[in-house]
C-alpha cells in the first residue's frame, strides 16, 4: 500500500539514471491514522536533479498555487519555512555539535523544540560532577580522557577488544557531558527565541531576517541568499505574494526534508489541503552515490472536493 508518490518517483528517477526531471502524478496513495478517509487521491509535481534551488523552489510553489486555483480554490493561504535558516542560526551561535543537533532534530515540532531550548536555558539544574572522568569529559579533551579510559580498562582486566575501544567510550562520555552540562547564553537563547518567533508575510520576511542578522550578530550564511533568490524568483514569475507567510518555526519531523517547507490552508479547515518542500536528501537515503536536488508538492484531492462540496452546499 503506497502511503504517497515522492519515494516511488525518487526511485524511478535513479532506476532511469535520468538527468534532471519534472514529474507529475495523480493516484490513490493510503494513510493510516489520517484526518479523513485511509484511502484518498493525491496529485502533485517532484522536480528532480534540478540544482538551482531558488528556481525549483519558485517553479514549485508558482505551480503549486496554480494548480489550486485550477481546483477552483482561490482563497486558500500559504504558510511556509525553511530548515536551512534555522539550521544557520544553530551554526552561528557556536553550540557544541551535540546541542547543534539536538535542536536539528526538534525542528519541525514546536512544543518539543521549546522544551528543548527551555531545559538547555535552566541554569540551575546544571550541577558540578567530582567524578574525575566526567570533569576530564567536560574539558573536551578527548586524548586525555581516551588515556583515562584505557586505564580504567587496564585496571578492570577488560581488553579492548571485548567491546568498544577506549577512545570510542571517551567521545561517548564526552557528548553525553556536554548535552547534560551545556547551558545556553542569554545571547544564545535570545536569538533562538528571536528567529523562531518571526511570523511576517513573505513580502517583508527578507528585511526582517537582515534586521534580525544585525539585531543579534549571527548570520545566515548561504541560507539567506538562496531565501533571497527564492523570493525573486516569485517575484519575476508574477506570483501573487499576499497568500504567503514565512513562518520560522515551521517545519516537518520528517528525516528526509531539508530546506523551504510550505503547506496550503483554507480559513475554518484544520487540515492542509497541500504542501510540499525541499527533499535533497530523500536520493541518498534510497541508495544515490552522488547527491541529488529535489523539491515537489501534492495537493490532497478528497479535502479540495469536501471543499469544493461544501461551498457549493452554502451558495
Amino acid at each position: 500500500l503506497r502511503p504517497e508518490f515522492t519515494i516511488p518517483l525518487c526511485l524511478h528517477h535513479l532506476d532511469a539514471s535520468a538527468p534532471a526531471a519534472r514529474y507529475n502524478y495523480a493516484g490513490s496513495v493510503f494513510r493510516q491514522n489520517r484526518a479523513g478517509s485511509n484511502e484518498f487521491q493525491q496529485a502533485g509535481l517532484e522536480d528532480i536533479g534540478n540544482s538551482d534551488f531558488a528556481s525549483a523552489d519558485a517553479a514549485c510553489l508558482s505551480d503549486m498555487m496554480a494548480a489550486l486555483a485550477r481546483c477552483g480554490v482561490d482563497d486558500f493561504t500559504i504558510t511556509l519555512g525553511d530548515q536551512e535558516l534555522f539550521a544557520g542560526i544553530v551554526r552561528s551561535i557556536d553550540l557544541p555539535e551535540a546541542i547543534a543537533n539536538r535542536l536539528l532534530r526538534c525542528f519541525g515540532d514546536q512544543d518539543l523544540l521549546e522544551r528543548q531550548i527551555a531545559q538547555l536555558s535552566d541554569k540551575a539544574e546544571q550541577n558540578d560532577n567530582p567524578d574525575i572522568a566526567a570533569n576530564i569529559a567536560s574539558s573536551g579533551d578527548l586524548d586525555a580522557l581516551t588515556d583515562h579510559v584505557s586505564a580504567l580498562l587496564a585496571q578492570a582486566n577488560i581488553s579492548p577488544k571485548s567491546g568498544r575501544s577506549a577512545e570510542d567510550i571517551a567521545q561517548r562520555m564526552i557528548e553525553k557531558v556536554q548535552k547534560a552540562s551545556f547551558v545556553l547564553s542569554t545571547s544564545q537563547e535570545a536569538a533562538l527565541r528571536a528567529f523562531l518567533s518571526i511570523d511576517v508575510p513573505l513580502a517583508d520576511a527578507t528585511g526582517t531576517l537582515e534586521k534580525f542578522e544585525s539585531d543579534h550578530e549571527v548570520r545566515f550564511n548561504g541560507a539567506i541568499d538562496v531565501f533571497k533568490r527564492r523570493v525573486s524568483e516569485l517575484s519575476k514569475r508574477n506570483v501573487d505574494l499576499s497568500p504567503l507567510t514565512f513562518k520560522a518555526s515551521f517545519g516537518r519531523k520528517i528525516d528526509y526534508y531539508t530546506g523551504m517547507l510550505f503547506e496550503a490552508h483554507v480559513e475554518g479547515r484544520p487540515e492542509a489541503i497541500a504542501g510540499g518542500g525541499r527533499y535533497d536528501r530523500l536520493c541518498s537515503l534510497l541508495g544515490s552515490g552522488d547527491p541529488i536536488p529535489a523539491v515537489g508538492f501534492s495537493i490532497m484531492l478528497d479535502r479540495v472536493a469536501a471543499l469544493l462540496g461544501s461551498q457549493g452546499s452554502a451558495s
